[in-house]
């Protein structure tokens, strides 16, 4: 897996979501240290997600 800076990810986003889209896994950094990860999304497991959990997820019970 590889870790470019956020500021990186920003300027070559299009380069990384290509990347990704060939199943890399790309770790996004800030001051050094790990914040967010870019992975792929496999059109056959992706899954709608009811509303009431999106909302439950964002605004509680």
């Amino acid at each position: 897996m590889q870790t470019v800076t956020i500021d990186y990810a920003a300027a070559h986003l299009a380069e990384l979501i290509e990347r990704v889209g060939n199943g890399e896994t790309i770790q996004l950094s800030r001051d050094g240290a790990p914040v967010a990860r870019l992975i792929g999304v496999d059109q056959d497991e992706a899954a709608d997600v009811p509303a009431a959990e999106v909302e439950e997820a964002f605004y509680g019970d």
